[in-house]
Order: C-alpha cells, then sequence, then structure tokens
C-alpha cells in the first residue's frame, strides 16, 4: 500500500505530515487541517473483553483537526461548525493543494453536492380518507358459560376460530368464518 500512496501527487504531502509528526511537529495544511500528535499517557482501564481491570501502556497517536473552511466546504455553509484551536507545538505549513501544478486538474472538477433530507409528501385530502366505521361488537360465550361482548380486533385474543358461534344485531348467530367482515381476524 505505501507504494502506492508514494506513486500519488499527494504522496509528497503525506511524507512531509509522516516526517514533520516523527520530530514532534505540528503541520497545517491551509484550507484543509492540522496533522499533529496526541500524549496518551499510561492508564487504567478495563479489558473490553473480560471486564479485568488492566493497565494501557503510554501511546502517540495521530489526530487531525480540520480546517473551519475545509468543513465549511463540505457541510456546504452548516453553522454547526466546531473546529478545534488547540495550538501547543511549533508548526510547519506546506502549500495549499489547490496551488500545486498536479492539483489543479482536480480544482476544476465539479463540486459535490450536500446530502439532502428526503422530500415528503403532501397530507392525504380529507375527501380522499374514508371514515372509519365503529368496531362491530360481537357477543360470545365466555368460559364461565356467561355471554360478552368484544370488538371484533379482540376475538382472536379470546379464542374465537372459524368454527365459533359469534352474535351481532346486524347478523344474528353465524360461524366466526362464515362473515366476511372477520376474513383474516379469526382462524
Amino acid at each position: 500500500m505505501a507504494s502506492v500512496v508514494e506513486n500519488l501527487p499527494f504522496g509528497e504531502v503525506i511524507s512531509s505530515v509522516v516526517a514533520s509528526l516523527e520530530s514532534g511537529k505540528d503541520i497545517k495544511i491551509e484550507g484543509f487541517g492540522t496533522f499533529s500528535l496526541i500524549e496518551k499517557p499510561e492508564r487504567e482501564g478495563r479489558n473490553p473483553r473480560t471486564g479485568k481491570p488492566t493497565i494501557y501502556k503510554p501511546t502517540r497517536r495521530p489526530k487531525i483537526t480540520f480546517d473551519k473552511k475545509f468543513l465549511e466546504r463540505v457541510y456546504a455553509g452548516s453553522s454547526a461548525l466546531e473546529t478545534s484551536t488547540e495550538t501547543g507545538s511549533p508548526t510547519a505549513s506546506v502549500a495549499s493543494p489547490a496551488t500545486t501544478p498536479a492539483s489543479t486538474a482536480a480544482s476544476t472538477a465539479a463540486p459535490v453536492a450536500a446530502p439532502t433530507a428526503p422530500v415528503l409528501p403532501p397530507p392525504i385530502p380529507a375527501e380522499l380518507l374514508t371514515p372509519s366505521a365503529p368496531p362491530i361488537i360481537w357477543q360470545i360465550k365466555a368460559p364461565d358459560g356467561s355471554f360478552i361482548e368484544v370488538p371484533s380486533q379482540d376475538l382472536s385474543k379470546w379464542g374465537v376460530g372459524a368454527n365459533t358461534p359469534i352474535y351481532s344485531a346486524a347478523t344474528g348467530w353465524k360461524l366466526a368464518g362464515s362473515i366476511p367482515e372477520l376474513v383474516g381476524l379469526v382462524q
């Protein structure tokens, strides 16, 4: 992978960043960001797999803080940008990639549009909505022998099947499976 990076036009920029970080200097690329190293001291923690306490060794990690101009271009003017303005070590500067001859072809490419939220349809007009009918109340025989009133959507909760007799004033006594309104509700 290293040979691929070195053959690219920005391979020299990457080499410069690595060399500066190795020597302990931050490096700033105008219009892009600042590369720096973070020193993490030895610390106590827990092994995420076992949950046992452990001591983590001190480490150095690379960090990039993106330039505000770069973030504005990425987010196309979003006002919710937060950038870090930490400085602490000498800063080495590299020419902006937009001024190098190799990047002039890239700078003429069409800008990428920012992602947009999906467009929602308008509300459904009221005349197209059918008014919902009140649920039909059925009378069934309860396990204790009494009769109880149950709405259509609750028939299956009471164990009503296709061969269970049910009653309503509109239909009289019928088997639940023979009533068109209940097809799919009882089995």
